[in-house]
């Protein structure tokens, strides 16, 4: 009975923290907890305000969290989820933060809007600021292990639970202007992959047009002669002059000196040996 209730137990832990880990982003429940953490530091939020934050960007990052490859690489139905999704977290918080918090809510960016793409991956911006991961101002929320999304809009008809709860909790005055994020901020959330080194172009910046036919080559071009400057290089020095200022060349012999016999080559020695052999029979003829 023991073995079937611990099983029990831990199939239950896995299936609550399954959900956190199948975004791109990284764990549901961190990421939240650190966004909370930094908000309720900014924000000077209580301790209400801080269990409630947390759940309100824990089904947040739940819901997009399907569509985060999509958003990466800028798809038009990925980001109308995400912007949808962001709207309704938005507008939960006007019910949890006063409207000064609210007000200063909206001037920061982070906040405001938390995820960008770049290069085709999504981040926080939060962590740009903040970049210690593992440092945080407050202790966990309160429900942090526990909370699987019960108070999400999609178990109450599409109403807000922190609308429903609000006379009950809080008592401040509610921002009530619009609070859904401008079409105009999509490019600076989810601009397409930046460029390398290349210079920036600019605004009427037009190609040169190309020729209608390629260029005919007539010929070699015109051969134009050195242009000579007026000062004269010097005269080249002799190469190698001998050390002996002194010293003059012998003139150079008209008869070239005989080769003695063991320098000559072989067939040299063959021919001079046959004339000396037939002089040598014309005089032995003669006597």
């Amino acid at each position: 009975m023991r073995t079937r209730t611990f099983i029990l137990c831990l199939l239950a832990l896995c299936l609550s923290t399954i959900r956190g880990y199948a975004s791109g982003l990284g764990d549901f429940r961190v990421n939240a907890r650190f966004l909370t953490d930094r908000m309720a530091f900014e924000l000077h939020l209580n301790s209400n305000q801080y269990n409630d934050l947390y759940e309100i960007n824990y089904d947040f990052l739940c819901n997009i969290g399907p569509y985060v490859s999509g958003i990466a690489v800028a798809d038009t139905r990925a980001m109308d989820a995400y912007y949808r999704y962001l709207d309704e977290r938005n507008d939960d918080l006007r019910w949890v933060l006063s409207q000064v918090e609210y007000v200063r809510f909206i001037d920061i960016e982070y906040f405001f809007r938390p995820i960008y793409a770049i290069n085709n991956v999504c981040y926080l911006r939060v962590y740009k600021i903040y970049p210690n991961r593992t440092h945080f101002y407050f202790g966990p929320p309160r429900h942090y292990l526990t909370y699987r999304g019960g108070h999400c809009r999609a178990h109450f008809g599409g109403v807000s639970y922190y609308r429903r709860n609000y006379p009950a909790r809080y008592h401040h005055p509610v921002y009530s202007r619009p609070c859904r994020v401008s079409p105009q901020m999509r490019p600076h959330d989810f601009a397409g992959p930046r460029p390398g080194n290349r210079p920036p172009q600019k605004l009427n910046w037009k190609p040169a047009p190309r020729p209608d036919r390629k260029p005919v080559s007539v010929g070699r071009p015109n051969y134009r002669p050195p242009q000579h400057s007026e000062h004269k290089p010097q005269a080249r020095p002799p190469h190698n002059p001998h050390k002996n200022p002194g010293f003059k060349p012998q003139e150079r012999l008209t008869r070239r000196p005989e080769v003695s016999p063991d320098k000559m080559r072989p067939k040299q020695i063959r021919e001079k040996s046959n004339m000396k052999e037939k002089e040598r029979k014309s005089l032995s003829k003669r006597l």
